[in-house]
């Protein structure tokens, strides 16, 4: 028998929308056939099932879990100072202030960004992250001065299939803006962005500077491992 799309939220369905995307998002889901279950907990997932904190046990044949990030334990065990969830601490170049030989970036990162706070865990800093990495580890080898590229983080990007999405943009305090877009286009751009990543994933060469750099005299402790 077949069963009907659910999603369940441990509080209010993207809450950290403006009231037009959250809007838009409950329009899909009604489009879609997707009953919304909010304010619900989820204690376990079986083969068949998932139970609810109320002992409510709804039936399922998928179950897709989307519970938040976690962090390689990886850091930790080698010993760079990490955060309570494993992140490495990081200074302004991406440098783990315990061992100067190491830089990390993306989700691995503990950073503090151009807002004074550390940006989410998110394929979007992990660009940023990687782009100060980048400078600062070719300042080390050759000399130059290191440049800070920005470490912002200003959209949060939702498909809703093929043909819908949502574009929220948010402020400085990463709260969502009230303005959104919504529908095709943002579909369009997510799906861009994707192909962008699968094709930049399979030509790791491509955009490589052709100048070369002559390499300092005596550099200081240089990058022997870039955690992502």
């Amino acid at each position: 028998m077949h069963k009907a799309p659910a999603t369940i939220a441990r509080g209010e369905l993207d809450a950290r929308l403006s009231d037009g995307a959250r809007g838009h998002l409950r329009q899909a889901c009604d489009r879609l056939g997707v009953t919304v279950l909010e304010h619900t907990g989820v204690e376990a997932v079986e083969a068949t099932r998932v139970l609810c904190a109320d002992a409510t046990a709804l039936a399922s044949d998928a179950t897709v879990w989307t519970a938040g990030f976690a962090v390689s334990p990886l850091a930790a065990a080698g010993g760079l100072e990490v955060t309570e969830n494993g992140q490495i601490v990081v200074d302004r170049t991406m440098r783990a202030v315990s061992h100067p030989n190491v830089y990390a970036i993306g989700d691995s990162a503990y950073a503090i960004g151009d807002n004074g706070r550390p940006p989410p865990m998110s394929c979007a800093s992990a660009g940023y992250t990687g782009r100060q990495a980048i400078e600062a580890i070719v300042g080390h080898l050759t000399g130059r001065t290191i440049a800070n590229t920005k470490l912002v983080y200003t959209y949060n990007h939702i498909s809703l299939g093929r043909r819908d999405g949502i574009l929220q943009t948010v402020d400085d305090e990463g709260q969502a803006k009230p303005k959104y877009r919504g529908g095709r286009k943002p579909a369009r751009i997510k799906a861009g962005i994707l192909k962008m990543a699968l094709w930049a994933t399979s030509h790791p060469t491509y955009g490589m500077p052709k100048r070369k750099h002559r390499l300092a005299a005596a550099p200081d402790a240089i990058a022997g491992k870039v955690l992502a």
